[in-house]
């Protein structure tokens, strides 16, 4: 067994998660495969392969059909069955099948679930994390272990990792974040859509208003959006950076969603404009190429692309490139905020 961390006593799965983009779900990806035994292995089987492999603590017990029946925990099975109460526990057990000696009472956790799906299960458990290792299947079959502090090592890290990127302004999830939502959804086959969000000649506004007056507006799209999200908890909501945001919704749910998000920021106008500009609709600031200029007052921009429409993040961020121009193209032609989707056969409406 390869051990990559000495410092928690446990051994690692030897193919980092990164590596293994065919594996579908958290769980299975940092999971090790450790050769089960069949139910009529002899205990004399368990014990050379327990003595063979001293890092190893826990064999799974599987049927003919590699679905999993109970296990055999190192040290219990040292103890109790090798040694026994009065040290004759080899020649009595020995000839044994493990399925006569196996532990039955095990955590049985499906590979296609979230690190957190699993912590939330674990904590629900009563055992000592010490003894016990979780088994892990994909539709009753098993595919490996995952000791318990494993679990809590990478939802740890995965905890920290969030908490590190997670923008300053707004406290959402980042672009590392947005990319692992996307990419699990894609392996698990759930039909879902993808929305940019994004305010519209926002420099300029940041060249008059000042880099203070842009921010409170950052926070405020970002608040628009949490409280979405407290009103509809099925939706996903993160922070690319700047005044860039995406929402991760439901199938044919996001242009009301997007209707709600501009109707509730077009509100606020009268907190990021000036009385003057609010009169007259409109603002003056310099534009790119240093040029005074008049722009319509602050709006957004919502780009929809549905998950049929790209197979990869990568594919994902071109598309929603060519969705991105073209509602900006139809804010600037309206001076209001637009919503467009990517519709299928390369078509934009």
């Amino acid at each position: 067994m390869k051990r990559e961390n000495t410092n928690l006593n446990i051994r690692f799965n030897p193919s980092p998660i990164s590596e293994n983009k065919e594996i579908k779900g958290e769980i299975l990806k940092v999971a090790i495969f450790c050769p089960p035994l069949t139910h009529d292995a002899r205990v004399l089987d368990a014990f050379s392969i327990f003595m063979n492999d001293h890092d190893l603590r826990t064999i799974a017990v599987v049927d003919t059909h590699n679905r999993p029946l109970g296990a055999l925990l190192r040290y219990e099975f040292l103890e109790r069955v090798i040694l026994g109460k009065f040290g004759y526990g080899f020649s009595l057990n020995s000839k044994k099948s493990v399925r006569d000696v196996m532990r039955r009472d095990i955590l049985i956790i499906d590979g296609s679930l979230t690190l957190e799906e699993a912590g939330a299960i674990v904590s629900t458990k009563d055992f000592d994390e010490n003894l016990m290792d979780i088994i892990v299947c994909s539709n009753g079959v098993y595919r490996g272990i995952l000791p318990i502090k494993q679990l809590l090592y990478f939802l740890s890290e995965k905890t920290l990792k969030l908490a590190l990127e997670a923008n300053p302004l707004t406290g959402l999830p980042g672009n590392w974040s947005i990319k692992k939502e996307v990419e699990e959804r894609l392996d698990k086959g759930i039909p879902f859509e993808v929305v940019y969000i994004d305010i519209n000649d926002f420099k300029p506004y940041n060249d008059k208003y000042g880099f203070a007056a842009g921010d409170r507006v950052i926070q405020r799209l970002g608040e628009i959006l949490k409280n979405l999200q407290r009103d509809f908890p099925e939706i996903w909501i993160g922070h690319i950076g700047g005044d860039d945001f995406v929402m991760i919704a439901p199938p044919n749910r996001s242009e009301d969603l997007c209707q709600k998000i501009v109707e509730d920021f077009e509100n606020l106008r009268g907190e990021f404009h000036d009385p003057d500009d609010l009169v007259k609709k409109h603002y003056e600031s310099l534009d790119r190429l240093g040029q005074v200029k008049i722009f319509n007052l602050l709006s957004l921009s919502c780009a929809i692309i549905p998950s049929s429409n790209f197979f990869s993040f990568g594919e994902l961020s071109s598309r929603a490139s060519e969705v991105k121009i073209y509602a900006k193209s139809l804010a600037k032609s309206r001076g209001n905020s637009s919503i467009a989707r990517d519709r299928r056969h390369n078509q934009i409406i």
